[in-house]
């Protein structure tokens, strides 16, 4: 079993509740300016550097995920179990899937190698069926 650390919050403010209420209520991936946008649409005024490094004390604090994708970093619910993403490069569209012999392959090269792996993040870029039949 790995142990992992997570750094304390300084506190959990209300901006950081309002934050991370609106990721844990969704399945979708959220960037700093989608969750600013938002809680201003809910009438919930945050300002943007408030929401950057709310996003930032939230996933140091583990209770959600970070994952910087091919433009911007994006976050969602910590809760979900393990999976990759395949993101599409022109509408940005995420599918979340997960493979058993993906998760081996990464298993035993890393076994290979001599190295403990703690967790990984992969992410494939590419176009999805839509984009990719548009440009037909």
């Amino acid at each position: 079993m790995i142990m992992v650390i997570i750094p304390p919050m300084q506190r959990l403010t209300i901006q950081r509740q309002a934050i991370l209420d609106l990721i844990n209520s969704s399945n979708r991936h959220w960037d700093a300016e989608e969750v600013n946008r938002e809680l201003s649409d809910r009438g919930q005024s945050v300002g943007i550097a408030t929401v950057y490094r709310g996003l930032t004390a939230l996933e140091e604090a583990g209770l959600i995920e970070g994952i910087q994708f091919y433009d911007r970093k994006r976050y969602e619910r910590a809760d979900k179990s393990h999976h990759d993403h395949m993101l599409c490069t022109v509408c940005g569209h995420i599918e979340e899937f997960s493979h058993e012999k993906i998760e081996a392959l990464q298993e035993a090269i890393a076994l290979e190698k001599d190295f403990e792996m703690t967790g990984h993040q992969l992410v494939l870029f590419g176009l999805c069926a839509v984009c990719r039949n548009a440009s037909k």
